[in-house]
């Protein structure tokens, strides 16, 4: 049975949406009339846990020939406030408990949560991102380039290696390209024309790895993306003069400053990545290599005072993962990591550097215990903001983050949960390292509805708008490669198998629902031009500039290119409200409205012409015709007509469309 009842946390249905203490907050709900009339109850509870709640009856606030409007306002005083809603229908005598993952049918309730003074900036709410791995992403200066057998990591001489040339699947921790932040500002333009809103930068603070997610020095950018002004001609000498260098380290420090003033120009935001659960053994806390002296750091003295910023098993320091390469930091011990680290998130995002934010590393690993993790995330949130009020914070995490949203600890997420893994199962049945296939999750819609509104009540308020929706990214297997359906990785199937069987339709319907789905949609760098590369490190494959004009990496970048256009001229895909009217196997529907536009995108994954009806009287249409204002295959000029609430029609195999009201 189609009840027809909805409520959210979108501006719909929830005023003001970024709530402070002693604002009037109104409530909404939408009830159908079909089935005949109803009386609403809004229950409220300021527990920890929604034991006890205190209900107050709702006001009918408008009605239209499909709905009644119930509301409710109240003040926010300083409590975190959990709430759901109970309808009685006086016709079939039954009442209806509606929360957050909608109607309560067998399950615990699931609140929704205010959270005072929660508050996200405005510019990230479904801002479009773009990722980018700086060593493969292009370079601009030469200059500065790694050399082959300048220093040892992780028990071998690093290599510098050709542009063209790909990651071997074992060594390329060891490997470098030469993309550095030159390389950046000098496609700013190139990311500016084909739509781009925010980089988020992987790490460029000074680290011996391609990756640099192993921390040398927190306070500078590595001058080996940045500028080089002194070297060496001594190999045995060159690292350390590279990136100890004073000259070096403010140069590049000053060139990510002009980085960031350059993409402010061109209204692009830069994110940056910060890997604060534990720092490198090249650290000069840690000193492994005797960068910074003969008696520094830990690993020579085990004596000093930085000993209290470790974990310790005896004699022996504590690496994350047991990687002795990644000490882990020590926020149990003492406040001086707390002050130290907090101290970098603010030097960022303020003058003269102005970065937008920070994106966090492995951060529900940072400390020991879930207590002290959340008491410092917000301890370094609130540092942050009070240096850049406008700066966004949003940390890697594959669970519900709720508890950390709540304590005012992260703005939002890596938005695994509702955007990578949901789309990757249904539409190609691939674990997103291409580890695994479950081929019952392939257009099983009821599992895919169910994921994604669970995802939804974990991310309350604007959370799910400033998450990032991603399909690709520096940890799992390329989206184009996922769409292969295969099992495998670089060293075990090779590189080219990585370039086979991908299915470009698939490719196309993925990037269209992570546009249309709540949250703000991003690329993986080359993912606009369908760059394919198993799971790391095949997926930091270069940048194949030289190869832009071939004609498949033209038609994805003409894709893509569209359809961020098409994402930029409806507000609506940003924050609007979103339920689903119509599904079946392979076959899915959903609508996207707010108080200016009403958009239904309809999902065919299916081998064959899917003829559908879908019941559009929830979206308040009777009568009319849509036409199609976006699809993923060449669809121009096809018209809809609407019948008593039922919109009828079909769609073509393996396509994705989104209809509009004419």
């Amino acid at each position: 049975m189609i009840f027809g009842i909805y409520s959210d946390q979108s501006k719909n249905f929830f005023n003001p949406t970024n709530p402070k203490i002693g604002n009037e907050i109104t409530i909404k709900i939408r009830v159908s009339k079909k089935l005949g009339p109803v009386s609403g109850k809004l229950y409220l509870s300021t527990q920890k846990h929604s034991h006890k709640y205190k209900h107050s009856i709702m006001k009918l606030e408008k009605e239209n020939e499909f709905y009644w409007y119930f509301s409710k306002k109240f003040t926010l005083t300083n409590r975190l406030i959990r709430y759901h809603f109970e309808l009685d229908f006086i016709k079939i005598n039954r009442k209806i408990k509606y929360d957050s993952q909608g109607i309560v049918e067998k399950r615990p309730i699931e609140d929704f949560v205010i959270i005072p003074d929660f508050e996200v900036p405005d510019w990230a709410i479904g801002t479009i991102y773009y990722q980018i791995f700086p060593d493969r992403f292009y370079n601009g200066d030469p200059s500065n380039d790694p050399v082959s057998g300048e220093y040892i990591y992780d028990r071998e001489p690093i290599k510098k290696k050709n542009w063209d040339e790909l990651p071997d699947p074992d060594k390329g921790h060891i490997e470098f390209y030469g993309g550095d932040l030159k390389g950046i500002i000098d496609k700013l333009d190139y990311l500016k024309d084909l739509g781009i809103e925010a980089i988020y930068l992987n790490p460029i603070f000074v680290s011996p790895s391609p990756h640099k997610y192993d921390t040398q020095d927190y306070e500078h950018i590595d001058p080996h993306l940045g500028v080089i002004v002194e070297d060496s001609e001594n190999l045995d000498e060159k690292y350390k003069v590279r990136t100890t260098s004073k000259k070096n380290l403010i140069e590049s420090d000053k060139l990510f400053s002009n980085l960031v003033e350059e993409a402010h120009k061109r209204n692009i935001k830069i994110i940056l990545d910060g890997v604060f659960n534990h720092c490198g053994s090249y650290h000069k806390w840690v000193n492994e290599y005797k960068i910074y002296g003969e008696n520094e750091g830990i690993a020579n003295n085990k004596e000093l005072p930085e000993s209290e910023y470790f974990y310790w098993h005896g004699e022996e320091y504590e690496g994350w993962w047991g990687y002795k390469s990644l000490p882990k930091l020590n926020y149990n011990k003492t406040m001086l990591v707390w002050k130290y680290i907090s101290q970098i998130g603010e030097k960022w995002v303020k003058h003269p550097f102005n970065a937008d934010g920070w994106r966090l590393d492995v951060a529900r690993d940072l400390g020991k215990g879930k207590r002290i993790n959340k008491t410092f995330w917000r301890y370094f949130r609130k540092i942050v903001k009070k240096a850049n009020k406008n700066a966004l914070i949003f940390a890697e995490d594959y669970e519900s983050p709720k508890e950390w949203i709540e304590s005012l600890s992260w703005d939002g997420i890596m938005n695994y949960i509702g955007s990578m893994d949901p789309i990757s199962y249904y539409l190609t049945g691939m674990e997103k390292h291409n580890d695994d296939f479950k081929p019952e999750l392939i257009g099983n819609s009821e599992w895919f509805i169910k994921q994604l509104k669970w995802a939804w009540s974990q991310l309350p308020l604007n959370s799910k708008y400033v998450s990032l929706n991603q399909l690709s990214n520096h940890d799992h297997s390329r989206w184009a490669t996922r769409t292969t359906k295969k099992i495998g990785r670089a060293n075990t199937l090779g590189h080219k198998e990585a370039e086979f069987d991908i299915d470009w339709d698939i490719f196309k319907i993925g990037y269209l629902m992570a546009f249309t789905l709540p949250g703000a949609p991003g690329l993986y760098y080359g993912d606009e031009i369908g760059l394919p590369g198993w799971t790391d490190p095949d997926n930091r494959r270069t940048f194949p500039w030289k190869k832009l004009h071939e004609n498949l990496y033209q038609e994805n970048l003409n894709f893509m290119k569209n359809m961020i256009q098409f994402y930029k001229e409806h507000n609506v895909l940003r924050n609007g409200s979103i339920e689903f009217l119509s599904w079946d196997k392979g076959f899915i529907v959903y609508n996207i409205w707010d108080n200016k536009e009403n958009l239904i995108v309809i999902v065919n994954i299916n081998n064959f012409t899917y003829k559908f009806e879908i019941p559009v009287w929830l979206s308040e249409i009777n009568n009319g015709n849509f036409k199609i204002i976006y699809s993923t295959k060449t669809v121009t000029g096809k018209e809809f007509s609407v019948y008593n609430g039922i919109l009828e029609g079909d769609i073509s195999k393996k396509c994705a469309i989104v209809l509009q009201k004419i």
